[in-house]
């Protein structure tokens, strides 16, 4: 089987409805997993576990997590489905990334520092 615990899929349900969520369980013998759904088209199914055939489902691939605003997002999809591990992960990540941007706009006030009033060095 190709799936492992924790990873992201979308498929759909014995019942025709889409789903995008992360496994928590696979039971190689029978081929079912089960999916925690974090977004469907059925509303009601957010939340809750679903058990699907992993024939049903497919892996949704890691995307980098270049943008911050995507990573403050990713925070609160954490938060929201209890997963303390990955919320720190995310937060590390994220002071990071501020921290890198931070440390690049201070090279480039210093950089302006050093130029005179008609934009020439000094």
């Amino acid at each position: 089987m190709k799936f492992n615990t924790s990873d992201w899929v979308q498929g759909k349900t014995k019942d025709g409805e889409l789903i995008h969520g992360f496994i928590e369980t696979i039971d190689i013998l029978q081929g079912i997993v089960t999916v925690n759904v974090v977004k469907s088209d059925n509303e009601e199914r957010v939340g809750h576990i679903v058990a699907v055939r992993a024939s049903w489902i497919k892996r949704v691939p890691d995307t980098a997590l270049e943008d911050a605003q995507l990573v403050q997002n990713l925070i609160d999809l954490a938060l929201a489905t209890w997963d303390e591990a990955w919320f720190m992960e995310l937060t590390e990540s994220l002071k990071s990334k501020e921290l890198a941007a931070s440390e690049a706009d201070a090279q480039s006030r210093v950089y302006l520092a050093l130029r005179n009033r008609l934009g020439k060095s000094a």
